[in-house]
């Protein structure tokens, strides 16, 4: 059996050196029977990381890479490797080592005909409050609003048995996540508990946009409950103000009041003009989504491959 080890990379330098050596140190120790190749994904990085996967796999010959000719993203940057990759399972971990590679034998034990999807899930986790609050907050909501089949702390590190892999390469979504893409496979998913370890190097590459980005992928994806609410909200509005009319139509006719209130118009004009650009807002979203599929433009673009990649006909090279 051949296992992949895919290894997204972003402005990481010389620490894929970091990466390649403690992932080949577990292939070697822990699963001397299994063939193996590493797969790095330069995301865009626009240092010399990619240089330096180069001089790792003329070293290495287990391991190859794949430089996108822009930044698209850490989940697009998975997806290619899963895309490019010969073993007949993959797993994929971030370079800066947070997801322990120590896990991936005990992963590999959890795998089966009926457990094609493993995942490492945190119990614990080093990393700043915000950070946090704002993953339990994701999860949470992503739980309870898209399937309680996700993992709860969770996962950024996955194996895929051979199964999943070709369910995974049948999806061919422009806006998507892994997460997402997993649950519509249908596999079962299996949980392996661990606690991350703390940054040593570098920080997150997630910022506030690429976290915003995620989120209304993720919702707009794979639910429907953005257009419920919507729904919803327009039905609790259209009763509350047809409750106010009958109020000040009793008010006029049978007590003699007469109607007041400019205040009162303006803060329900605001308030439904609000509610109705927030609408449309969401509905953008799905719209801009739909257009994007239409459109059809690759969803990624290689600029470079080394390793055994290298030597892949010409049109591995180019729009995906």
């Amino acid at each position: 059996m051949k296992l992949t080890i895919i290894i997204p990379v972003y402005f990481e330098g010389s620490a894929v050196w970091e990466a390649y050596k403690e992932v080949r140190a577990v292939l070697n120790d822990a699963l001397p029977e299994f063939s193996y190749e590493i797969l790095f994904v330069d995301d865009g990085s626009q240092d010399d990381s990619f240089e330096h996967i180069t001089r790792i796999s003329e070293q290495d010959p287990n391991v190859c890479g794949i430089k996108f000719a822009s930044n698209y993203g850490a989940h697009t940057a998975i997806r290619a490797g899963l895309e490019h990759a010969t073993g007949d399972a993959a797993c994929f971990l971030a370079c800066d080592l947070q997801d322990p590679p120590s896990l991936i034998p005990q992963m590999l034990e959890k795998l089966g005909p009926d457990s094609q999807i493993v995942a490492a899930v945190r119990n614990a986790r080093q990393d700043p409050w915000t950070s946090r609050c704002l993953s339990s907050g994701f999860h949470l909501l992503a739980r309870n609003l898209v399937s309680a089949d996700l993992p709860a702390g969770g996962a950024s590190m996955y194996l895929l048995g051979p199964h999943a892999l070709v369910a995974m390469r049948q999806f061919k979504e422009r806006n998507m996540t892994l997460e997402g893409l997993f649950l519509l496979t249908g596999h079962k998913l299996i949980v392996v508990p661990y606690e991350r370890r703390p940054r040593t190097r570098g920080g997150s590459k997630w910022t506030l946009a690429k976290r915003l980005k995620l989120f209304a992928d993720f919702f707009v994806a794979y639910s429907y409950t953005p257009l419920r609410v919507m729904s919803l909200t327009g039905c609790c509005v259209a009763a509350l103000g047809f409750l106010y009319s009958v109020f000040l139509a009793i008010n006029r006719i049978f007590l003699s009041n007469p109607i007041q209130g400019w205040t009162a118009v303006m803060i329900a004009i605001l308030i439904l003009s609000g509610l109705q650009m927030t609408m449309f807002g969401v509905l953008g979203e799905y719209l801009w989504r739909i257009l994007d599929e239409v459109r059809a433009r690759p969803i990624y673009r290689i600029a470079r491959l080394t390793g055994h990649l290298a030597s892949m006909p010409d049109e591995r090279l180019g729009e995906h």
